[in-house]
């Protein structure tokens, strides 16, 4: 089993999964870790729910089906600011050229292009999926920071256990699909999906690895 910095080094994101499933056993000792996470006041304001199974089934095919519709998406929150900071752009653009290399996907192959973008809605082949979410009418921005520690407590414990994972913002942005599939969510936010297991064996694109920023580019000491 890594360790807390080996899992944080090793984290990348899988977008290519095998067939097995996680064990029950082990996700509820995961989930339960991640529990710990900490969150203001105690609240611990984050709801999270595993969809596998024909219930998994079920919804990639909506999801699908509303993708291939061209069906515009509705996501309860807005992500990113628009336009991007000209930096943050930049790795943007770097990040799509990237991994379109790796893949093997020319500039004009639109159909490949599409193919590669839905590949988020079949959650890349996994058999289990978290939802993250809270409370939606609390109105309060703040919880997302709560319910990130989770995710992350979620995406290196799943490392340090030997599987992988990809959080995923596109795959929230059918709310109102989501809420069909899972009950008793009318009043949930939908934060994030994390799809996770083990690494298909031999994926090519499983070795795409994105670049980092220099540690003295963001880290600064004072004093």
């Amino acid at each position: 089993m890594l360790n807390a910095i080996q899992a944080m080094q090793s984290r990348r994101s899988i977008r290519e999964f095998g067939p097995e499933l996680v064990p029950m056993e082990t996700v509820r000792q995961l989930v339960e870790a991640a529990g710990r996470a900490p969150s203001s006041k105690n609240t611990q304001p984050w709801r999270l729910y595993l969809v596998q199974g024909a219930a998994l089934d079920a919804l990639k095919a909506d999801y699908l089906a509303a993708f291939d519709a061209g069906t515009k998406p509705s996501p309860g929150f807005r992500y990113s600011p628009d336009p991007l900071p000209e930096a943050w752009a930049a790795r943007a653009k770097a990040n799509g050229i990237g991994i379109f290399k790796h893949k093997g996907i020319g500039r004009e192959e639109l159909d490949k292009r599409r193919a590669h973008d839905r590949e988020n809605f079949h959650f890349f082949g996994a058999k289990q999926v978290f939802f993250l979410g809270t409370q939606a009418s609390s109105n309060a921005s703040g919880t997302f920071m709560d319910c990130g520690f989770v995710l992350d407590n979620l995406m290196l414990g799943l490392v340090s256990l030997g599987y992988g994972s990809c959080p995923q913002f596109s795959a929230v942005c059918y709310p109102e699909v989501l809420r069909r599939h899972i009950p008793g969510t009318e009043d949930t936010l939908f934060l994030a999906a994390l799809p996770f297991g083990g690494q298909k064996a031999g994926s090519q694109v499983n070795q795409f690895q994105t670049d980092r920023m220099p540690v003295d580019d963001w880290f600064k000491v004072i004093g």
